[in-house]
């Protein structure tokens, strides 16, 4: 037994440990990339195995013998290049049938310069091909700009690993030009020590594959890799904890915001309730002049409405504790329903009401009534956009034992189902030109309330928002 199979024998034990690895980290599952570098590797190995036979039995040398080693090697190569390109476009079977083809036809016209010009010949073609085939794997591994891909360490130590391998192919080949050419069989100690970086050059490549599989996420098969489990839990924890911290930064815009308009707007709102107070009571001292004493009380009272507005909406995103008070969901209602009935009869939109419960509960009932305005006015946007010709809302009121539950169904256009995971998400807007704030609000406020708000479409069309607030809860509750 000669010094190169000792050599030998070492690549071919770890190429088996790295198949191993591979499939049993897959636990069978192998993906269409790992299938093509576990084919790879196990045509590495028929080539390892084949060299330390010939080595050992010279005899054994023959046509078919080099055909064979030529075919194994060089598809070897050509299941690389389709393992990595696999891990961003989809391989069809079609592709690995015309490398197979095109190889078999190539070590076919080797043999026939081997039988026609002698053994060393096949060298410069053999060289030839394997050059080709890293550098085309290199350029696609520089190529590669999806999937997280181009920013992993281990795709890096693959591109470096092809750039030594088409070294080694480039010494090989211009060793035909020299009185010691590169081959494997009862090489000299020079040629030993070149297969030998040769080996271990593939070895890093295929251990730096197993890395790769096992520190990259691929999105097409997140769930499917048994390798990728643990690690994309933690990655969409990262997403999740990222996303929610971008959330609070933009609630924290938001509470600046509203923090400003608070106090730009209740200045002048009480200048206005002065004046319209003063002017009330010259008209009293005027006499005769009750329908617009009337109606400067209706101004001065949606007037309050606003001032309590604006202060519950600087409480809301301060840390003030809101003002909880009984009150009866009806009347809160009520009071909406008089305020939009004029908007609902320019857009010719009929409402219809069904109260079969009349419950109280302990909340603000100002900043419900926002709530109920902001979905009343998204229900006739999406009726406004739909072409159905029933152009009506239901507003449903019932409670059981613990909840009050406020429905208002539309039959509008619906909710688009891209946008109904994160509708109450802050600037997630369900019309184009909204800016996503209003259902944000919405669903804030009623958090407030310890409540909950839900959206579906209906199978009629349409859609329904449901409200439910705790019946009972203590009083100026701290929030």
């Amino acid at each position: 037994m000669n010094s190169f199979v000792l050599v030998l024998i070492i690549p071919t034990l770890l190429t088996i440990v790295s198949a191993s690895t591979l499939y049993f980290s897959f636990k069978g599952k192998v993906d269409t990339s790992g299938r093509y570098f576990l084919l790879s590797e196990f045509l590495w190995l028929l080539t390892l195995l084949f060299v330390i036979a010939l080595n050992i039995e010279p005899s054994l040398i023959s046509t078919p013998s080099f055909f064979t080693l030529s075919v194994t090697t060089l598809l070897s190569e050509a299941a690389i290049l389709l393992s990595i390109k696999a891990l961003t476009k989809k391989i069809q079977i079609q592709e690995f049938i015309r490398w197979t083809v095109a190889i078999l036809a190539y070590c076919g016209f080797i043999e026939y310069v081997r039988e026609s010009f002698g053994a060393p010949f096949p060298l410069l073609f053999f060289s030839t091909f394997s050059i080709c085939v890293t550098s085309y794997t290199y350029l696609i591994c520089k190529r590669i700009d999806s999937n997280g891909l181009e920013s992993n360490l281990f795709i890096k130590w693959i591109t470096y690993t092809e750039v030594g391998l088409t070294v080694i192919h480039v010494l090989r080949f211009t060793s035909f030009f020299t009185n010691a050419a590169m081959t494997p069989f009862n090489p000299p100690s020079l040629a030993i020590v070149f297969f030998s970086i040769w080996f271990s050059v593939s070895l890093i490549r295929y251990f730096s594959y197993l890395a790769l599989r096992v520190s990259w996420v691929d999105p097409r098969t997140a769930n499917e890799n048994p390798l990728n489990q643990n690690l994309v839990k933690l990655t969409n924890e990262k997403d999740q904890f990222l996303r929610g911290l971008i959330s609070s930064n933009r609630a924290l815009g938001i509470s600046a915001l509203a923090n400003s308009l608070a106090h730009q707007l209740s200045q002048p709102i009480t200048g206005i309730l002065l004046q319209t107070e003063s002017v009330k009571c010259d008209l009293v001292d005027l006499g005769g002049q009750e329908k617009s004493v009337s109606a400067l009380n209706a101004v001065t009272d949606q007037l309050e409405k606003v001032s309590d507005l604006v202060t519950n909406l600087r409480k809301l995103f301060g840390a003030q504790e809101l003002e909880f008070r009984h009150f009866n969901i009806q009347g809160a209602c009520n009071e909406v329903l008089e305020i939009i009935k004029p908007t609902l009869q320019s857009k010719n939109i009929s409402l219809e009401t069904t109260y079969t419960d009349n419950p109280n509960v302990v909340g603000n009932s100002i900043q419900i009534q926002q709530v109920l305005i902001n979905i009343f006015n998204n229900a006739m946007d999406a009726i406004e956009n739909a072409r159905d010709h029933r152009r009506k809302i239901d507003l449903t009121i019932s409670q059981n034992q613990s909840l009050a539950i406020i429905a208002i169904k539309d039959t509008g256009s619906g909710i688009s189902n891209s946008i109904t995971p994160s509708m109450f998400e802050l600037y997630q807007s369900t019309k184009p030109e909204g800016l996503g704030i209003g259902l944000w609000l919405c669903k804030t406020i009623i958090d407030k309330h310890h409540g909950s708000i839900t959206a579906l479409n209906l199978p009629t069309g349409g859609a329904i928002i449901e409200i439910q607030i705790p019946i009972s809860q203590d009083l100026n509750e701290n929030n």
